[in-house]
């Protein structure tokens, strides 16, 4: 897509939703990634991991609305990866979202990080958030995208696939321990595809 240099930014995000959407390239609904940029500008969020950058679409959109915000984005398709480098340089936010190509469950980093956000593979959801909370900082979050899953979570009789069952399961048990997870309060939000706000409890000296 060639953009026109006389465009707005609002405008370029524009095309590049449409784009995406257009070839089905995975992004967050609407009404989820509202909420997500209400979050991070309540919360005053300044750092964020990004985990399944896609065509940085989300990234961007969070960037927009919140100016002091920085990110950090791993995607592990190359394709994909290049588009997001262009639209963030597009949209004049390489000073701000750093995309990385890399395969998040074998990335290291000693950065800490505001909020976790995990949009990747659902399939290895627990294998992420066991990764990467030693780079969350105290009372951070992590929010994770998709946990409802088209219904299936809650309706699993709807599942036509048999391919598709071990997924639901394996989503469905990562959601369960989260919310029994002792060291973070957990939101579940029907909203979108279904969000997950797991807040970080501050540890007390006993």
């Amino acid at each position: 897509m060639v953009y026109n240099t006389d465009m707005t930014r609002e405008q370029i995000i524009a095309e590049i939703k449409e784009k995406a959407l257009r070839e089905r390239v995975p992004i967050m609904e609407d009404e989820g990634l509202d909420y997500l940029c209400d979050f991070l500008q309540k919360h005053q969020i300044r750092t964020l991991l990004e985990v399944g950058t896609a065509v940085g679409y989300s990234s961007i959109m969070m960037a927009h609305h919140n100016p002091q915000l920085k990110i950090m984005t791993l995607e592990q398709d190359e394709e994909r990866y290049r588009q997001a480098r262009d639209n963030i340089e597009k949209c004049g936010f390489s000073d701000r979202i750093n995309a990385i190509l890399t395969n998040a469950r074998e990335y290291e980093t000693d950065e800490k990080f505001d909020v976790i956000f995990l949009d990747g593979p659902k399939a290895h959801n627990q294998r992420l958030f066991e990764r990467f909370e030693k780079n969350l900082n105290p009372a951070g979050y992590f929010i994770i995208d998709d946990v409802w899953f088209h219904g299936f979570i809650e309706h699993p009789e709807l599942i036509r696939s048999r391919r598709l069952k071990p997924l639901v399961e394996k989503l469905d048990e990562f959601v369960k321990k989260m919310m029994s997870n002792p060291d973070y309060r957990c939101t579940y939000l029907k909203i979108g595809d279904g969000v997950l706000v797991a807040a970080r409890k501050e540890k007390t000296n006993e």
